[in-house]
């Protein structure tokens, strides 16, 4: 090995060095300056839902739990109720799954959305005869704050009368 080479395979190492760290000290810049974890983006609380139509209208409570990636406009929003309809011998609960996608229009402290999703419903109305579940779509509206949100949703269900829901979500994780 010549003189040349061995001053050539030094400053390889040297500039190889130097690539290195400067890969180094970026990813420590990006981790510092990106945004939070996808973890850091799951929202878990409670909610409380009104439906107007089912078993003449009735008050339901249930969890709420929301997705999302950071930089990316659409949440995925999972939710259940348990209603507390007037009849004694009534049952009903509903479960729902819906994509939410911000609309960052109005200059306005809360966040707006609009999405929609896959519903289930259970309805027993009479104690001797067993539960009819139906599926069927949603279509939702909403405005949300980081700690809250307010949302209609519109139930589409084949062969039950389709309903309105009102929903005031709280947030506590």
């Amino acid at each position: 090995m010549t003189a040349v080479s061995a001053d050539h395979g030094m400053a390889g190492r040297a500039r190889l060095r130097a690539v290195a760290a400067a890969l180094a000290l970026a990813g420590v810049v990006a981790a510092g300056s990106a945004p939070a974890p996808v973890a850091a983006q799951v929202r878990l609380g409670g909610q409380i839902s009104y439906a107007n139509d089912v078993l003449g209208g009735t008050v339901g409570v249930g969890p709420r739990a929301e997705f999302g990636i950071p930089a990316f406009p659409v949440r995925l929003a999972a939710s259940g109720d348990y209603f507390f309809p007037n009849c004694n011998q009534c049952r009903y609960w509903e479960a729902n799954v819906n994509a939410l996608v911000s609309l960052p229009l109005l200059p306005i402290p809360f966040f707006r959305y609009l999405g929609g999703g896959w519903h289930l419903q259970s309805i027993k109305a009479n104690p001797f005869e067993e539960a009819t579940r139906a599926r069927g779509f949603n279509a939702v509206a909403g405005l949300g704050s980081e700690n809250t949100s307010v949302e209609v949703r519109y139930e589409i269900v084949k062969d039950v009368d389709n309903q309105f829901v009102l929903s005031f979500a709280i947030f506590l994780l």
